[in-house]
Parts: C-alpha cells; structure tokens; sequence
C-alpha cells in the first residue's frame, strides 16, 4: 500500500522466527520478501508469531541535510591547500 502523499509505504509481515538477536520478518502477501531485523529496532515485546505493520518513508530533511553536507566537504578538498611542513 503506498500513500503518494506522504511519499510513504507500508505493508503486513509476521516475525517467522528470532536468531542470533535478528527478527526474520516475512511479508504476508506471498511475495516471499523476507528480511532480518535487529530485535533492538523492533517494539520491546516482539517475539515469533507477532504480526506487524512495515512502513518506509522519505526523509526530506535529512537527505537535503546529508546533500549540503556533501557539497561542502566537495568545496573543502577542491580548495588547494599548502601545507607548512611538506617537502620535495
């Protein structure tokens, strides 16, 4: 399900099992998608059989911010630079 709004998606999934401290999540629309999941970044009570909701979403800001970020470490090493003890 997408909501073109939000620029968001969001599908059902069941945690299948827990592993080594990984939620394998599998995607309940047999598609056969399944992933790992740390268990930290899950809700404190999830355990195998628990049912959820997956959703995804764009950060505007933080990529406008990763962008700016970018461009100006690109302006940084393009400035040419001499430095003080350097000899040939």
């Amino acid at each position: 399900m997408t909501d073109e709004r939000n620029n968001s998606t969001c599908f059902k999934a069941f945690i299948d099992r827990v592993e080594n401290g990984l939620a394998v999540l599998v995607a309940s629309d047999d598609s056969g998608l399944q992933f790992d999941v740390p268990l930290d970044r899950l809700p404190s009570t999830a355990k195998a059989g628990d049912h959820l909701t997956v959703s995804f979403q764009f950060d505007a800001d933080s990529a406008e911010a990763t962008l700016r970020r970018i461009n100006e470490l690109q302006r940084e090493l393009a400035q040419p630079t001499q430095p003080d003890n350097f000899k040939l």
